[in-house]
């Protein structure tokens, strides 16, 4: 063997992570771990059941590739810490105490410290907000923290003293995602991202709470983590680790994976109440869908796992009217009833697909249509920041019209 960590859920022993000689990962699961929820059960990953046997394979290394971030991001991680391209066991072994979910992993066997917090005056943390998307820690401080994703960010601990840099696997509290440098995404992103989130929550789709914050000149986008609550970490994973799919292939672009309708059935037989998952789901696909959500790929949809290994949706998050602002934005991230192309999509796609998650007709119409009805009550009413959001939310009210037409 190459190499050994060791993986914590909650701050409990989960089992233990080898990197074999050929590269390759094997896990497996602590008895006391599987004793506790019983064999079959899934409380670490829907992708991951329970097992006396020994796990390996694609589905394991890509639920923990995808702890990690993408593209450039984890490029300057890797040449930071001297690794190979691709490396995901090296790269936890460097960032992996801090992860999204309750996930921890660690070097050593004993369970993972508090680490600490350096606190952050308000002009550091504009200087490492000012270094994204390479990202370069106060002095002598380094990257302890792990997030999936492309867009560039920052992981800090907030608190009534203010901000604090999460040292040593210490539980970060706040997502900052500054308005991106490229040239490809469209104009005040995190300005239309904080307004899309306001109006899921008026529209009462739980979502991620964003405030917008100037960091010397900088706009961002300031999320509390909805994966830390009351000082401890509660458990997730996003679509792409449920389904064991590789983050690259985030986007559904075969109609026949039918992603969405797995995770209905596969993560409702996991809930309380299947029905209940499979109908918020609902309601946060008709969302998307009605806003011009073009960038609601696998990665943007995540799943909560209680204490109990109960499954239920978690918040929507990184939601923005993307392809009504910039029609080159045209994939949906799914296909609904075999269409994938948001030109193209209507709610008459989203009646067919939602009526095979195993929900009745009767329930996927009232559903499509009290969302429908409720954005077109909210969006007089949820203002935005910097941004005319006139002709778009005109655009909205328009395809909310369209659907309660279809649905009626």
């Amino acid at each position: 063997m190459a190499g050994t960590l060791h993986l914590w859920l909650r701050g409990q022993p989960v089992g233990t992570l080898e990197k074999l000689r050929n590269g390759r990962l094997r896990m497996r699961y602590a008895s006391a771990f599987i004793g506790t929820f019983g064999e079959g059960a899934r409380p670490l990953s829907l992708s991951l059941p329970l097992t006396e046997k020994r796990v390996q394979g694609d589905h394991l290394e890509r639920f923990l590739d995808n702890l990690l971030p993408e593209g450039s991001v984890r490029g300057a991680l890797e040449r930071e810490h001297r690794l190979r391209p691709g490396d995901t066991f090296g790269l936890l072994s460097h960032i992996g105490r801090e992860c999204a979910g309750a996930i921890q992993l660690t070097t050593e066997e004993s369970a993972p410290g508090q680490g600490h917090l350096v606190p952050q005056s308000d002009e550091d943390v504009d200087r490492i907000v000012a270094s994204l998307p390479t990202l370069e820690p106060p002095p002598g401080q380094v990257v302890s923290a792990s997030l999936g994703g492309v867009q560039a960010k920052v992981l800090l601990t907030r608190s009534d003293t203010g901000w604090a840099w999460p040292a040593d696997g210490a539980m970060s509290t706040h997502i900052i995602k500054p308005e991106p440098t490229s040239d490809v995404v469209v104009r005040d992103l995190v300005r239309w991202e904080d307004w899309a989130l306001r109006l899921a929550r008026t529209v009462g789709i739980p979502a991620a709470h964003a405030e917008l914050g100037d960091f010397d000149g900088r706009l961002a986008l300031v999320v509390e983590r909805f994966d830390r609550h009351d000082g401890r970490r509660t458990h997730q994973e996003d679509f792409t680790q449920a389904l064991g799919i590789a983050s690259r292939d985030k986007y559904e672009t075969t109609p026949t994976d039918r992603r969405l309708a797995t995770i209905a059935r596969a993560a409702g037989a996991e809930a309380v109440i299947p029905a209940d998952l499979a109908r918020e789901l609902l309601r946060q696909v008709t969302f998307n869908l009605l806003i011009g959500n073009g960038d609601a790929h696998s990665k943007n949809y995540s799943l909560s796992i209680d204490q109990a290994a109960n499954y239920s949706m978690a918040p929507l998050y990184d939601v923005a009217p993307v392809f009504l602002l910039d029609k080159v934005f045209q994939s949906f991230g799914h296909h609904l009833d075999g269409q994938g192309r948001l030109p193209y999509l209507t709610a008459t796609h989203l009646l067919a697909e939602a009526t095979t998650w195993g929900l009745t007709d009767e329930r996927v119409r009232e559903t499509i249509s009290a969302v429908a009805t409720r954005i077109r009550d909210a969006l007089p009413v949820c203002s935005a920041v910097g941004i005319d959001v006139s002709p778009v939310s005109e655009l909205i009210d328009a395809r909310a019209a369209s659907a309660l037409g279809a649905v009626s």
